[in-house]
């Protein structure tokens, strides 16, 4: 489901004793980050909304933010799950809760998206939502839950899954990742593919903090591979040597070229490239640096190597990226974001 750029996607939250708050909470931060970021964009309107509201869809008091008014069904509703001590008192809270089920057939019935952490499941199953459908169930609640939904599909080894705008979840600590994979399915990918460089754990960005920061201190691994690639972390922004990376991880360069191979299917040389890319991408979203400069600090003798390089890689030109995926406000607008 795409949603029109002049429509704010609205979000629904079900809360109710015995519900747990995290999930909720972690999906309201994503979505004000998301809208943080469509802000620094130059966007008007907010891209999200949402509401807290009871199982029946009547908004709570606070916890709203609205871009226009709200609507009788929202794009996305989310369930987030009970703290029930057992299998017999989760079935006990569904059935008290029974007023939540017509409002979730209602909100799919109408293209909507409907979210389920850990045990919330069942209340998929009790709409009769997951017949012959895939869902992530935890492990304490199987039995439970498949006396809600007999004919559900068991997804075995999954986090989380979707079946036709139906996402479940076997941990409330997945609720911001499965927001961002929702948020890429409602179109606003871009959006969310920002989000994500930003809250979701990133080893390659990571690796490079200290580069970006011109601060590199690489300690060096005991492996020859981790020396080597400990040498390209920390050597990155210079032309690249086999015989100066052999050198440092003590080993021939034969031996270097096919053990490196063998271990990470590709050679130190596109292993740099792919270094070169990650920080260009974080310097092209963080920073006001020139192209230019970019392609300098990360290696490339001038622009028409980073463009080559970087479009063989990402599929974008770095200016089309940077327009994209910025985290920063264009320059020319800096400081008129903030309170006077």
């Amino acid at each position: 489901m795409s949603k029109p750029r002049s429509a704010a996607l609205q979000f629904e939250f079900i809360c109710g004793d015995n519900m747990l708050a995290g999930p909720g909470a972690a999906l309201r931060d994503v979505l004000n980050l998301v809208n943080q970021l469509a802000h620094t964009r130059g966007a008007r309107q907010a891209p999200t909304a949402w509401q807290s509201c009871d199982g029946q869809g009547h908004a709570l008091r606070g916890g709203a933010l609205r871009s226009g008014p709200r609507r009788a069904v929202p794009d996305v509703i989310v369930v987030p799950g009970w703290q029930a001590r057992n299998g017999p008192h989760l079935n006990q809270l569904v059935r008290r809760d029974a007023a939540i089920t017509p409002r979730l057939r209602t909100v799919h019935a109408a293209g909507g998206h409907v979210l389920a952490f850990y045990n919330g499941v069942a209340a998929l199953g009790e709409a009769q939502l997951l017949d012959q459908r895939r869902a992530v169930v935890p492990w304490p609640f199987i039995p439970s839950v498949l006396r809600h939904a007999p004919n559900l599909v068991l997804a075995e080894g999954d986090a989380w899954t979707e079946d036709q705008r139906l996402w479940t979840a076997d941990s409330p600590a997945l609720a911001s990742e499965l927001a961002l994979h929702v948020l890429q399915a409602c179109g606003l990918g871009d959006l969310a593919q920002a989000g994500r460089s930003v809250l979701l754990h990133s080893p390659e960005r990571q690796r490079l903090v200290k580069a970006v920061a011109h601060d590199i201190t690489s300690r060096v691994g005991p492996g020859a591979l981790e020396r080597a690639r400990h040498w390209l972390e920390a050597h990155l922004h210079e032309p690249y040597s086999l015989q100066a990376t052999a050198r440092a991880a003590a080993i021939s360069e034969r031996s270097l070229l096919r053990h490196f191979k063998a271990a990470f299917g590709h050679t130190p040389l596109q292993a740099l490239h792919g270094m070169r890319i990650t920080r260009a991408r974080m310097l092209l979203e963080t920073s006001y640096l020139p192209v230019e400069t970019i392609a300098e600090r990360c290696g490339w003798r001038d622009t028409v190597m980073l463009r080559e390089v970087f479009r063989r890689h990402t599929g974008q030109t770095p200016a089309a990226y940077r327009d994209r995926h910025r985290l920063r406000t264009e320059r020319r607008r800096w400081g008129k974001d903030l309170p006077a």
